[in-house]
């Protein structure tokens, strides 16, 4: 049965370790929620377990870097698993298997580089020399779809598979929507091309957060997230318990901070992807 909780505190004895998301629930891109701080603190005390699981297609060194600064410590957590991190190591594979240097359609900010500066792997706007396209999402926050369905269609002609080092379709910066690396893996995907997902909801990015657990036990181990389709559907694959904090993407169930319970009902019906609780933001 599905539980409103007003805060953690109310369920915190009953799970021994915990997968936070990040952008949606720890922070808007731009700066961290007002009670996550204390959370943390709280979980500390309790000497439970935090991993961060994130779909930031960035290296997890630098993500924590990130959380540094605004105001996380490294002692706060104990890892951060991104599912940049599982496209380098995928990368850094695929180079290996190759014997040579590769050539990659980066789709993506500078800013995602970090994914690519240490490997025997090269950035190409020739198509005719690239191996893979890796899609770390749009090169501009204001982008639409509309921009990439051209360069898309091209290269889809060439057979290219894809690297999609970011399954979120939208992700809210600050205030605004921003579209994501998974929207444009989606019409990729529409139009004949092979896409390779990695990060929520699939299984590995999870298996990497197991192996790094003290406890192994999955009825121990609770998710957090605001993403139905990512986090709350990734916990439910894995037989974990979760929280929708409904002030992230699905912020439409809200009305004046509180949940309107049979919008948040209608919308998980509709999806067919449950969480356990539910809670407008993630507070003690």
């Amino acid at each position: 049965m599905r539980r409103n909780i007003r805060g953690l505190e109310e369920i915190i004895k009953n799970y021994e370790a915990f997968l936070i998301d990040l952008w949606g629930v720890v922070h808007n891109g731009i700066k961290l929620f007002p009670n996550i701080l204390k959370v943390l603190k709280k979980i500390k005390e309790y000497d439970k377990e935090v991993i961060f699981i994130t779909n930031a297609p960035r290296r997890s060194n630098v993500i924590k870097d990130q959380l540094k600064y605004f105001g996380v410590d490294y002692s706060s957590y104990k890892d951060v698993i991104s599912s940049g991190e599982i496209s380098y190591e995928k990368m850094k594979t695929l180079i290996a298997n190759s014997h040579r240097k590769l050539f990659c359609y980066h789709i993506g900010p500078s800013r995602d580089n970090n994914l690519i500066n240490s490997l025997n792997l090269t950035i190409t706007k020739e198509v005719s020399k690239t191996d893979f396209i890796l899609n770390t999402g749009p090169w501009g926050d204001d982008d639409i779809l509309e921009n990439y369905t051209n360069i898309l269609d091209n290269l889809r002609k060439k057979n290219l598979p894809m690297i999609c080092s970011n399954p979120d379709k939208v992700v809210i910066r600050d205030e605004n929507f921003m579209i994501c690396a998974g929207l444009l893996a989606e019409y990729y995907e529409n139009i004949g091309g092979i896409v390779e997902y990695f990060g929520k909801p699939l299984p590995l990015i999870y298996n990497v957060c197991f192996e790094k657990l003290k406890t192994k036990n999955k009825k121990k181990i609770l998710v957090i997230g605001d993403s139905l389709e990512n986090d709350i559907k990734g916990a439910n694959m894995q037989g974990l318990d979760s929280i929708l904090v409904t002030s992230g993407i699905h912020r439409k169930v809200n009305y004046n901070m509180n949940i309107d319970i049979k919008k948040l009902d209608d919308l998980m019906n509709k999806k067919n992807i449950f969480a356990k609780y539910y809670i407008y933001e993630l507070c003690w």
